[in-house]
């Protein structure tokens, strides 16, 4: 996945900012299959509750929202730079 603003990769570990200015990180790409250490759970290939499987896509680990789950690219996702 790419950031709607400037087309650079979301990749692991980055800063962003989702729906408006909440503050969260990226623990998992599911378009690569990998996820920061102790978020491995969370890749699964099982079938989702509600049907469908991981198949793109990031999970953002965030404060205020828990954890939010990202299919396709989505203008709300902003790299955050301190």
């Amino acid at each position: 996945m790419r950031y709607k603003n400037d087309g650079t990769e979301i990749t692991l570990g980055d800063s962003v900012l989702v729906e408006g200015n909440v503050h969260g990180i990226v623990v998992c790409n599911v378009d690569t299959w990998q996820c920061l250490e102790g978020y491995e759970s969370w890749l699964t290939r099982e079938e989702l509750v509600g049907g469908g499987k991981l198949s793109s896509g990031v999970m953002i680990k965030t404060d205020e929202l828990g954890f939010l789950y990202y299919a396709e690219n989505d203008e709300d996702i902003l790299k955050f730079e301190k």
